[in-house]
């Protein structure tokens, strides 16, 4: 069945005449006659009778009228959509781990206020991985650090953090490379744009980390320095999700890399009414701090 079944028993329906039903549809009478028959051997029912020169729906008649009814609308909210597209549906969006503990939840929380028909499927990683989902279509838009020069993305800066490095409670200063040698560094895994600029800072010394602890989140890596295992870098923020401060130090990192801006990204020519609004919202937010 197409859309045009689905008119024709509409209008049969709401007119209860043949040619009333060919006006309204721009059609003549014999091509409604026909589509009806056809319906009506395809499907292997009667859906109208005829009863004082009207035509009358049967059950089965009556029935494929209000589901008619359904697809059309159904239909005319796609075309609409298509011309003027409205956030709603699936948004497949990802994040670094800090972002969707810190600065996320207020404007994911609006968003599902202003549109109901929203559904949203966060996924977090390291700033590579959301990359590359990006690039091969597998997330509408992500937020991520040092995103690298690609003609297929666009992007808009939205948030600027603070990096620091954080230590056990009875660590010393950590002022120079020097302070981190033969030391255990929690990081993510390989792709982490800060754990990339952590080592990038020690091999500008010359030295190579004694030890990698790979972490799964940053709350792993808190409870792993205030366990004393190491030293690890986070944004900022994320400090004031961690209740056991007392037990950490927090250290400034090289003033030159320290400031890092994480971008909303999307695929050129790919930008979706649900990164849009999501967009307006980190826009309008920036505007009123």
């Amino acid at each position: 069945m197409d859309i045009s079944d689905f008119q024709t028993v509409v209008a049969l329906t709401e007119t209860g005449s043949i040619t009333s039903a060919a006006r309204s549809l721009c059609r003549v009478p014999s091509a409604i006659t026909t589509r009806i028959q056809n319906l009506e051997s395809k499907l292997g029912t009667v859906l109208f009778i005829k009863a004082d020169r009207r035509f009358i729906p049967t059950a089965t008649g009556q029935l494929l009228y209000e589901n008619a009814l359904k697809i059309i609308a159904l239909v005319h909210q796609a075309e609409q959509q298509a011309i003027k597209p409205q956030p709603g549906g699936r948004f497949r969006l990802g994040a670094l781990d800090s972002m969707a503990a810190t600065r996320l939840p207020a404007p994911l929380s609006a968003l599902y206020r202003q549109y109901p028909d929203m559904s949203i499927e966060l996924t977090t990683g390291i700033s590579r991985v959301l990359y590359e989902a990006v690039v091969n279509h597998e997330l509408d838009a992500a937020f991520i650090a040092d995103v690298p020069t690609d003609d297929r993305l666009e992007r808009l800066p939205a948030f600027t953090e603070e990096l620091v490095m954080i230590a056990p409670a009875d660590y010393s200063a950590i002022r120079t490379q020097d302070d981190l040698k033969q030391k255990t560094l929690l990081v993510f895994r390989d792709g982490c744009s800060y754990r990339d600029r952590l080592t990038n800072w020690l091999r500008q010394a010359n030295i190579r980390p004694y030890r990698l602890a790979e972490m799964s989140s940053y709350h792993a890596i808190l409870g792993g320095v205030s366990a004393g295992m190491g030293v690890g870098i986070v944004p900022r923020p994320i400090l004031e999700t961690f209740p056991a401060a007392n037990l950490m130090t927090v250290h400034p990192f090289d003033p030159a890399s320290s400031e890092v801006t994480t971008e909303l990204i999307w695929r050129k020519g790919g930008m979706t009414a649900n990164t849009r609004a999501l967009m307006n919202l980190i826009t309008s937010d920036a505007d009123s701090a």
